[in-house]
């Protein structure tokens, strides 16, 4: 990745068809998303977000948006039967914890 430098301001546009910029963060570690990005991806106070890292040294914010995820489950599991499903996961936790945790008279 080539970084241009301008003056003291460095940014990266359209890196790979992504938006990216160069941020810093506050000395209690926040950061500050850039304004151009909230507006393009409908970033509003209050909004929620995963966050990730790894060994790489790498962040990820993913924005959690409820309705998309309830959306996408009701079309993944559309023609599950999720009562049996669920009854399947309770019954083998519940022989799980029976097996860990016997009861002993």
């Amino acid at each position: 990745m080539q970084v241009v430098m301008f003056n003291t301001i460095a940014a990266i546009d359209n890196y790979r068809g992504k938006m990216a910029s160069i941020i810093e963060s506050d000395s209690s570690g926040r950061i500050v998303i850039p304004k151009k990005v909230r507006q393009e991806l409908g970033i509003t106070p209050k909004t929620q977000f995963i966050l990730t890292s790894n060994k790489k040294g790498q962040i990820m914010l993913q924005k959690l948006d409820l309705d998309e995820i309830s959306k996408r489950l009701e079309e993944e599991l559309a023609d599950t039967p999720v009562l049996e499903l669920a009854q399947e996961i309770r019954d083998a936790v519940n022989e799980k914890v029976r097996k860990a945790y016997p009861i002993t008279a």
